[in-house]
């Protein structure tokens, strides 16, 4: 018990570092089959993404600033998959196939500071598909897309095969063909790039960690939105919107909070005093959603975030 306690604090500790420092430290970044009984979920510097198999609740991908993991048993043992030498920033599920997003990059901080904001660091764009619940992986070249990082992908809830696809420098851009090729929608985002989700038609919330939520109409113009975490402070980190509510989304922040109104209002859905990164809704079971602490948990509401239990 003794160790599990330095372990968890060890990571508060690197995870703060990193926020601060913005890629100064330097941690154990090994590929290891983690159980439920010695630490949860696989450590990371970064936990960015997870999604889980479109046909089977529990099996899980989770993104990290080291690449990608998969757990077949609902969370409690984890292994590596997909492309090596990758940060996996972003994870969707279109038809019945996971598309991931990221940068080949070994920073081992995950992000760094770029003008007011931070993103995850430069470098070449990581795009993958798997068409078997995220056992395998093909790497993607997709035409029309700049190679540069990206920051976040969303699915257009009208569509379950049209991707946004948000580069860190502030572009947005739009696949129909499941990650293919892409179209530019716009040139700068209008706020700093970080989380994106799609809500009902094509509106949209976006956020980061400094200037907190926003909402949109069409992409291009922005309106903040009223929001403060448990410490005072407006992160936001991911978003995920509800598959058969498209104005129901969850957001992580310190713990995770609910929109039922398209983002425009936020209320305590999972109170914590750790921060959380992926959180993500089951595909096949629309009430059932998971959520990742920073501490290294996994956590689970099966009524649609009225209630949480601690999975590992």
């Amino acid at each position: 018990m003794t160790r599990r306690r330095v372990t968890i604090a060890a990571i508060v500790a690197a995870v703060l570092g990193v926020i601060a420092a913005l890629g100064a430290f330097s941690g154990n970044t090994a590929a290891v089959t983690v159980t439920a009984g010695t630490g949860g979920v696989p450590y990371a510097t970064w936990y960015w993404t997870m999604a889980v198999a479109p046909k089977d609740e529990n099996t899980l991908v989770l993104g990290t600033n080291t690449g990608l993991y998969r757990s077949a048993d609902a969370g409690k043992t984890w292994s590596p998959v997909g492309p090596k030498g990758v940060q996996a920033t972003s994870l969707v599920q279109a038809g019945d196939d996971l598309i991931m997003g990221g940068v080949v990059s070994k920073n081992p901080g995950g992000i760094v500071r770029k003008g007011a904001g931070r993103v995850a660091p430069d470098g070449p764009a990581a795009v993958a598909k798997s068409t078997d619940g995220g056992k395998t992986w093909q790497t993607l070249h997709p035409s029309g897309l700049p190679n540069v990082t990206i920051q976040a992908m969303a699915i257009a809830p009208q569509s379950t095969t049209a991707i946004y696809a948000l580069l860190n420098t502030g572009a947005l851009y739009r696949s129909a063909d499941e990650a293919q090729s892409f179209q530019l929608v716009s040139k700068k985002l209008g706020i700093a790039p970080w989380a994106l989700a799609t809500t009902q038609g094509s509106e949209f919330v976006s956020g980061d960690m400094d200037s907190g939520p926003h909402v949109s109409a069409n992409g291009k113009t922005w309106q903040p939105t009223s929001f403060k975490d448990s410490r005072g402070g407006k992160m936001v980190m991911e978003y995920a919107t509800q598959p058969n509510a498209p104005t129901h989304i969850l957001m992580s922040s310190v713990g995770v909070v609910l929109s039922t109104d398209g983002g425009k209002s936020w209320h305590t859905s999972l109170k914590s005093t750790v921060m959380f990164g992926p959180v993500t809704w089951v595909p096949e079971k629309p009430t059932v959603a998971y959520a990742v602490g920073f501490d290294q948990s996994l956590w689970r509401t099966d009524n649609a975030g009225k209630t949480w239990k601690k999975v590992v």
